[in-house]
């Protein structure tokens, strides 16, 4: 038994949450480009390779595979989307010769594209049935100071990345950490907090404004966040959280400043805390056999009576790039789904937000006390 399951939250039900990740951002934006940075497959680089802006056709086929079965309540199995309402504007930027950051919303995204109607529809469609969450990401995937800081000393590596409209392709040419632009909470710098909060405030807004709800549920982008953020998830609108069991803030160097959280942990700011416990990622090579490797840590999440909370990124069902990377993955995922229903046949399926006001309307954990 892992430790991490001895700790938190837990419940006889069988409840299955899938958490996906970096829904409505860039990447690269076509297969010219993407050859130029990654001209041949390399595993390392499985979702750069394969992730892109999601098509109708990327959704429509997951939909096609959430709704092959039905839980004991008969809702068909739904994700939570983890979205970036906003992209870089790479025209305004270059008109204030890299001098400004300005950015385009998903809505701008779509007026430029031939399926945009299509798409629109799909996700206003997909929230009215509970097929998808939408959660909040970060109003980009994108560290803007960074990246805007690069830009201006005119980072040769950050230069080619702009001129072809893309960025986080850093992390393929250089080996410096600093060039990682994809990271949207990290900061060298506390004074660099307040922009944050208000990346938080704008970001969250737009989300809101876009689809018409009032988004509960956050996940940082990449990983890094600084927990004195908190404060301002929490002022505007959000309940739930999601973070790793062991969490260092941006700055915090030293091991004992590692945080500890587990599922149910409620913050000072009254947030309650997801933690994800299984990965399901078919289109990454570390794993040979996803399918049990999953099974196998939903089986270990319900015997300690745990709900299943599965990370698998957008990259896995983007075709755009590569058509049979969507098709594979989606193949996978239905076999995935379909194990489930037959080995566990009372499962449940939630969004994060349903599992995180469940948990907030249960009975509180001895160690959340």
């Amino acid at each position: 038994m892992k430790v991490s399951n001895l700790l938190g939250w837990k419940t006889s039900r069988k409840i299955i949450v899938f958490e996906s990740d970096d829904w409505g951002s860039f990447r690269f934006q076509n297969k010219t480009i993407r050859d130029a940075y990654l001209p041949n497959y390399d595993p390392k680089g499985w979702m750069h390779y394969n992730d892109c802006f999601e098509s109708i056709e990327d959704l429509t086929a997951l939909e096609s595979t959430l709704k092959s079965v039905k839980d004991k309540n008969s809702n068909y199995a739904c994700f939570t989307f983890l979205m970036n309402p906003a992209n870089p504007d790479f025209k305004k930027i270059k008109q204030s010769h890299c001098q400004e950051f300005y950015n385009e919303t998903f809505l701008d995204t779509l007026s430029k594209r031939k399926d945009g109607d299509d798409i629109l529809n799909w996700y206003k469609t997909a929230l009215k049935n509970t097929l998808i969450e939408i959660g909040f990401h970060g109003r980009e995937h994108l560290n803007v100071n960074s990246w805007m800081k690069d830009l201006r000393v005119k980072d040769e590596i950050t230069i080619k990345g702009f001129e072809d409209n893309v960025w986080g392709h850093n992390i393929i040419l250089s080996k410096k950490e600093k060039k990682r632009h994809r990271s949207t909470y990290n900061f060298t710098s506390y004074s660099e907090i307040e922009d944050l909060k208000l990346n938080i405030k704008e970001g969250i807004q737009l989300l809101n404004e876009t689809f018409n709800q009032r988004t509960t549920y956050f996940l940082p982008p990449d990983g890094p966040y600084h927990l004195d953020l908190n404060q301002s998830l929490a002022d505007n609108g959000i309940k739930y959280i999601g973070l790793s069991k062991k969490h260092k803030n941006p700055l915090d160097e030293k091991w004992h400043q590692t945080k500890i959280f587990w599922l149910g942990k409620k913050t000072k700011e009254g947030l309650r805390v997801v933690t994800r416990n299984v990965i399901f990622e078919p289109s990454s090579p570390r794993q040979k056999d996803w399918l049990k490797y999953a099974l196998e840590n939903i089986s270990l999440a319900f015997n300690n009576n745990k709900p299943a909370v599965i990370s698998s990124h957008r990259a896995n069902y983007s075709g755009s790039l590569n058509e049979q990377n969507r098709s594979n993955s989606n193949q996978q995922l239905k076999s995935l789904l379909e194990n489930i229903i037959e080995k566990w046949p009372d499962v449940e399926f939630m969004t994060s937000s349903q599992l995180g006001e469940l948990i907030a309307k249960g009975k509180k954990s001895i160690l959340n006390k």
